[in-house]
């Protein structure tokens, strides 16, 4: 019950990429930085990172619209991912994209001011015959990678978002706050790796797991793991 209500969510938010594109938008914030303004992108990538302190990558398992993509993409290739590889990919997009934002507000002399609607008038994000190239462009480059990869390719690849939750993550376990967390009891694992095998992110799970708890920050939360036990050994609960 909790992975059709999960992955509801999931399609859900898919379905309104249209009008939320630009508040995931890596150009929308470049464009705004260079003019000296945070764009709601911004904004939604400093609410991610502070999510993140809480409730880890809960996000990318239960309201992202590319995870919703990428949830779509799993049902035609499911193989799992080299995900160290992809990691190198992913920092190195994300390093060229933040390089280019601070430099923007440099160049700008500094934040001069917020508009959470910079190119997003209306409110929509396609809201006019050009911007559906541009929304095509990346729903297709997400599936793409994700057909051709396997589980959430595209996630490992080249997300720009993930970097703010795994930085997010990080620092709620350093200060010790409560944190959403899967949790496990290593002496009831039979070794039977259902875990491993339906988790979406390519994370070895059952040697994860005998630590105590999932500390992997590739793990979104999804609890696909726990639902796959058969013996109860994971839980998903705020420690």
């Amino acid at each position: 019950m909790r992975q059709k209500v999960r992955k509801s969510f999931l399609y859900l938010s898919a379905l309104l990429f249209p009008v939320t594109l630009n508040y995931f938008s890596p150009y929308v914030s470049i464009d705004g930085a260079f003019l000296g303004i945070v764009s709601g992108s911004v904004i939604v990538f400093g609410l991610l990172f502070v999510s993140a302190l809480f409730l880890g990558r809960a996000w990318c398992a239960w309201l992202c619209p590319a995870g919703g993509i990428s949830a779509f993409a799993q049902t035609i290739n499911a193989k799992t991912v080299p995900v160290k590889r992809l990691k190198y990919v992913r920092y190195g997009i994300f390093t060229v994209w933040l390089s280019i934002l601070i430099l923007g507000f440099v160049l700008a002399g500094g934040i001069k001011g917020v508009n959470p609607l910079h190119l997003t008038d209306t409110g929509f994000s396609v809201d006019e015959p050009i911007k559906y190239l541009m929304y095509y462009l990346v729903v297709f480059t997400w599936l793409g990678l994700s057909f051709w990869l396997g589980k959430r390719g595209a996630c490992h690849a080249i997300c720009w978002m993930s970097p703010f939750l795994v930085a997010g993550t990080w620092l709620g376990q350093k200060l010790h706050l409560p944190q959403l967390k899967i949790k496990s009891d290593p002496n009831l694992c039979i070794n039977c790796k259902q875990c491993t095998k339906v988790c979406p992110m390519s994370i070895m799970v059952h040697e994860e797991l005998m630590q105590g708890v999932i500390s992997n920050t590739d793990c979104i939360r999804c609890a696909e793991c726990v639902d796959a036990c058969p013996k109860s050994v994971l839980r998903l609960n705020i420690h």
